[in-house]
């Protein structure tokens, strides 16, 4: 099997290939000199025919380590570094190659010829290569975006609070309305109630008072039977 041949240092070729056909459609050089017929032999289904989606496939061969992930179906991305570079900056690294050649990722399923977006992408991938060299200015970076992700996750975490605390005050004030409610409703019927326990009051007043009256005068009528009252004026309308 052919090999590449490769005199860089920490990043040394960087290369997209097409799925289907296994055609590198793009590829850069850093300080290297890489044997494309070696890229291909590895590349070729008969070595690689599955690959799984954005599953990271990383090999030592030939004082290179190999480093390559897929999309699933269309495209094939393809690092190579030294042996020792650490892993999570060639997972960054396949990374930011797929974002730089995804605007070009439809013009490449058109080309037929090997290297054929190569005027194209290697100004972009020759500085990709050359800051992910710089392992320096990679930790750098990287400890920046972990930075910029734990902002990103305290501020969705205020953003969620913050709409939490937006629910429970609309759930307030909805509860507050429907109290409101409530209490004018409470009230009108407390009012009605005691509109009508006046009148009941008023009632009962009368119906003792009426009472009384006739107590009275069935004590009158009593009295003025027993003292002879009514006699006398029976006598007085003889005479």
């Amino acid at each position: 099997m052919a090999q590449p041949l490769v005199t860089g240092h920490n990043v040394s070729f960087v290369a997209v290939a097409r799925f289907v056909d296994r055609t590198v459609v793009a590829w850069c050089s850093h300080g290297a000199n890489v044997d494309l017929a070696g890229v291909r032999t590895v590349l070729d289904p008969a070595s690689m025919q599955h690959i799984e989606r954005d599953k990271h496939y990383n090999f030592a061969s030939a004082g290179v380590a190999w480093h390559l992930t897929s999309d699933g179906d269309t495209w094939i991305y393809v690092a190579i570094t030294a042996t020792d570079y650490p892993l999570r900056h060639a997972s960054g690294l396949l990374g930011e190659l797929k974002g730089a050649f995804a605007p070009k990722a439809t013009k490449g399923l058109n080309t037929r010829l090997a290297g054929g977006l190569n005027g194209d992408l290697q100004p972009k991938f020759s500085r990709l290569c050359a800051r992910y060299d710089d392992l320096t200015q990679v930790d750098n970076i990287h400890a920046t975006l972990g930075k910029v992700e734990a902002v990103k996750v305290v501020m969705q975490d205020s953003i969620e609070l913050a709409l939490q605390n937006c629910v429970s005050l609309e759930a307030i004030d909805q509860k507050a309305d429907e109290l409101q409610s409530q209490a004018g409703m409470f009230k009108s019927k407390a009012k009605k109630l005691r509109s009508q326990m006046w009148w009941k009051k008023c009632k009962i007043q009368l119906l003792i008072t009426f009472l009384v009256l006739t107590i009275i005068g069935v004590i009158v009528i009593i009295i003025m039977a027993y003292t002879g009252a009514f006699k006398d004026k029976d006598k007085k309308k003889d005479k």
